[in-house]
């Protein structure tokens, strides 16, 4: 045999070497400057997915003149199509990365949101607020879709948790630099001779250079299709499989969980965002003050949910797990209930009730997906957790659209006690389910 095809052959003989990103191991074909590219967009996605929201009060009050009392539906509305056009769409992103490659639709959704973001900024009624929320949502889709597709091709599975816990804690970081530093921005350009329209068109704008450079970014991902690529399973096939799943009280509690605690997760840039900006502009602040003010009180919720995050999750590693969730919404059910209470959102009376209700949002959601990560069945996994979404995309079209209603009709505090009220029957139910469990299995020791 030659010396180069022995060479060639004893080469392939030896153990791949992956290349590294710190201590993750990247899957083969997949560089460094991959996962970077990747890691940039997951560092800006959440603070896009939500910035719209958090300046929605400023352009229906600025921008279109609406008044304050039609607020709520109105904002519950665009909510609603969006997530819409989200759940419609989400399906069809996956199975077009599947032919097309990750990369391709990567750039084109983040393109999708940085237009849906540019007629936004220059709508002139609600109705094109509603038409340019559902292409955004579409783009969200997309994003979302390709995040959680290249999460699941990028690493090696050694640091399948390493990436994604490394993902998700910027997307925590993005969110708390949108919400603390980029809702000033309307207030920035008006020191600059901006007028408070042209402000908020300016800050829109602003964000839609934001997904623009993102897009550009991911040109750095692997092109093509990846090596091997997953069937999907067909809308009709995920529901059956998800149904017969809950037949298992714990993942019956999961799909039931999502759907307060995805509704948990929108209220607060829906409604919380609403709210603040109307006391504020109350108070006599200016639109663009009280933009500012939204990003403050969100942001910190954010970043009491980013703190607390690690901390969540070190409990439901070390106690069992409906236990867990217990906890979490029992944390949520305080947080928002006693947010409610509160007369003015901007005070700093408001602030412990900020902070437990961030760390209650982000319980929910980890705490829920902990005990299905647990309990779901290796080989329909997909199915399960794609009906749990699904929970969780109902949860937020009622919240949206029923919370609009109840902000304008009830009170601005109506909508944070129905998800109180949310978050209290899935505590009842978890501790149900932990005394049936001590009942049927007194020796079970399955977490």
């Amino acid at each position: 045999m030659p010396f180069h095809k022995s060479l060639d052959t004893y080469r392939k003989m030896q153990a791949y070497v992956p290349a590294t990103l710190g201590p993750i191991e990247l899957a083969p074909g997949i560089e460094r400057i991959n996962a970077l590219c990747f890691l940039f967009a997951a560092l800006v996605s959440i603070g896009l997915f939500t910035y719209f929201s958090a300046l929605t009060p400023y352009v229906l009050d600025v921008h279109l003149g609406v008044p304050k009392s039609e607020h709520g539906r109105i904002s519950g509305l665009l909510q609603t199509w969006q997530e819409i056009a989200l759940l419609t769409t989400t399906g069809i992103w996956g199975v077009l990365s599947d032919r097309l490659g990750r990369r391709i639709l990567y750039i084109t959704s983040f393109f999708l949101i940085a237009v849906g973001y540019t007629l936004y900024a220059f709508a002139t009624t609600p109705t094109e607020l509603l038409v340019w929320r559902a292409l955004i949502g579409v783009g969200i889709a997309g994003s979302a879709a390709m995040l959680t597709t290249v999460l699941a091709d990028y690493p090696l599975n050694s640091s399948r948790g390493k990436l994604t816990g490394t993902a998700f804690l910027l997307n925590g970081v993005g969110s708390v630099i949108f919400f603390l530093g980029l809702t000033k921005l309307p207030g920035v350009y008006e020191s600059f001779g901006a007028s408070p329209l042209w402000a908020g068109r300016y800050a829109l704008l602003t964000a839609a250079g934001i997904g623009v450079i993102t897009a550009i970014v991911l040109f750095g991902l692997k092109p093509g299709l990846p090596d091997h690529v997953e069937k999907r399973v067909p809308l009709m096939q995920l529901l059956k499989v998800g149904i017969a799943a809950a037949r298992k009280p714990r993942i019956a509690l999961c799909y039931i969980g999502a759907f307060a605690a995805r509704a948990d997760m929108v209220i607060i840039t829906i409604f919380m965002g609403l709210w603040v900006a109307q006391s504020a502009s109350a108070a006599g602040l200016s639109a663009s003050e009280s933009t500012a003010g939204v990003g403050m009180v969100v942001g910190i919720t954010q970043a009491s949910a980013l703190a607390w995050a690690p901390v969540i999750g070190w409990i439901g590693d070390r106690i069992d797990r409906v236990s867990v969730i217990a906890i979490s919404f029992l944390l949520a059910a305080v947080g928002y209930g006693w947010f409610a209470t509160q007369e003015d959102p901007t005070s700093g009376a408001a602030i412990p009730s900020l902070i437990l209700l961030g760390c209650g949002q982000t319980s929910v959601a980890l705490a829920t997906t902990l005990l299905l990560g647990q309990e779901a069945p290796e080989q329909y996994r997909g199915s399960v957790f794609g009906l749990q979404n699904l929970c969780g995309g109902f949860g937020i079209l009622a919240i949206s659209f029923g919370g609009g209603i109840l902000y304008d009709r009830v009170a601005p505090t109506a909508p944070f006690l129905a998800v109180a009220i949310a978050n209290c029957v899935i505590l009842l139910l978890a501790l149900w389910l932990k005394l049936f469990e001590r009942t049927a299995v007194p020796n079970d020791a399955s977490r």
